[in-house]
């Protein structure tokens, strides 16, 4: 539960990042990959997700709502945007990240641990 209130606390700061325009013709996160994700809890406005991955693990293009993600075991993940643009990211365990709704392909460079708490209003 204090994970829970402490990503519901990043969720109404502001900042950003991994920004793109959110199709929903995409499959979510859950069903783009059932076996990196197990939901922990969700309701009308919320949904929260336990992710792992690990090295190697591909995750086709999906969509994400407004969401917050706090690092567990860190990581590097390379995403292809939508548009095609690739991105990197390297988080560090304890890394909180607020992103707007986006539309992404993830490779994992290393094994990644987060949670992630998805805003469905």
């Amino acid at each position: 539960m204090k994970l829970f209130s402490l990503a519901v606390v990043f969720v109404v700061a502001s900042a950003g990042s991994l920004c793109a325009s959110a199709a929903t013709a995409y499959p979510d996160t859950c069903s783009a990959a059932p076996k990196n994700c197990k939901i922990i809890k969700e309701d009308a406005n919320f949904r929260v997700i336990d992710y792992t991955a690990k090295a190697g693990d591909k995750v086709p293009m999906h969509s994400h709502p407004a969401h917050v993600i706090y690092v567990l075991q860190g990581g590097k993940t390379k995403f292809t945007m939508e548009d095609g643009s690739v991105k990197e990211l390297d988080t560090k365990t304890g890394d909180a990240l607020i992103n707007p709704k986006t539309v992404h392909a993830a490779e994992h460079l290393s094994d990644l641990h987060v949670i992630i708490v998805e805003d469905k209003k």
